[in-house]
């Protein structure tokens, strides 16, 4: 006996509660429990009873943690442990030491900001490379961004002690080396292909991605401001990013997820922004 369209709809509204979020993993259980109260319907049992007989043997909750569990493997996971989710943030931590140093009241070497400062666009790259090496899974996703956008941004920008001319397309060169040592640890274009597809998956991965140069745009905008209440502004900041970006990886629901990466950005932005309307006027 075939289901109607309501009946499905049904089943489908039912898996969405139990937050399967995944569209191949939604669609394969939708049918394997389509099949299951079909043949009990068959055998003379009614909708009703056949749909909480087969939920009984396959409840919402198994079926969460087997599409926890299958996209884990599949490197698409939606959950992240603290190990995995911390280290992620350390990009997001680097530039927020280097933005409290460089704009507080106190007196820093340039040459220590200027290590500071590297090494938070270094720690980008690498967990570039990182990512494509492992098919670029969701925790890589700001360095994408950060990658892209900051290449573009420094095509405008010169560099007083190496030229007065703007860098141009010279500025794509550190992403370019970036991926010649990707592809010497995983050669292909596998990796694009993962990012392409799970883009298509959750289209608020653009969003995050973009999310990752975030710790750029709040040190422009904070830029030439020196003053020490600036360390306590770009700790409060750096600490709101930085849990937007671990709230991303480990909240388990996608709407906890896009509130996290927006409320955060957001609040960071206004901060910021307050900031540097009230040192200039």
């Amino acid at each position: 006996m075939m289901l109607n369209e309501l009946q499905i709809n049904e089943i489908k509204e039912y898996l969405k509660n139990c937050n399967i979020e995944n569209r191949l993993i939604l669609g394969d259980f939708l049918d394997h429990l389509c099949c299951m109260i079909e043949q009990n319907m068959t055998e003379g049992a009614t909708f009703d009873d056949s749909l909480k007989k087969a939920l009984y043997h396959l409840p919402g909750s198994e079926i969460k943690t087997i599409e926890l569990y299958t996209l884990k493997l599949l490197n698409m996971e939606t959950r992240f442990s603290s190990r995995i989710s911390l280290p992620a943030t350390i990009p997001f931590v680097l530039f927020g030491l280097f933005w409290m140093f460089s704009n507080s009241g106190f007196s820093v070497p340039g040459v220590i900001q200027n290590i500071m400062l590297l090494s938070s666009v270094i720690s980008m790259f690498a967990l570039l490379t990182i990512g494509w090496i492992k098919d670029f899974p969701r925790w890589s996703f700001p360095a994408i961004g950060f990658c892209l956008l900051f290449s573009l941004f420094s095509m405008n920008v010169a560099i007083p002690s190496i030229s007065d001319d703007i860098l141009g397309f010279w500025a794509w060169i550190p992403l370019i080396i970036t991926l010649i040592i990707a592809q010497i640890f995983k050669p292909g274009v596998e990796p694009i292909k993962n990012v392409i597809k799970k883009t298509r998956e959750e289209l608020f991965l653009i969003v995050y991605a973009l999310y990752g140069f975030a710790p750029f745009i709040l040190l422009m905008l904070s830029d030439e401001i020196h003053s020490n209440w600036m360390m306590p502004v770009a700790i409060l900041s750096t600490l709101i990013l930085s849990a937007g970006n671990y709230l991303f990886l480990s909240c388990e629901r996608r709407v906890s997820r896009v509130l996290a990466v927006i409320i955060s950005g957001v609040l960071a932005g206004v901060i910021s922004l307050t900031v540097s309307y009230l040192y200039w006027k």
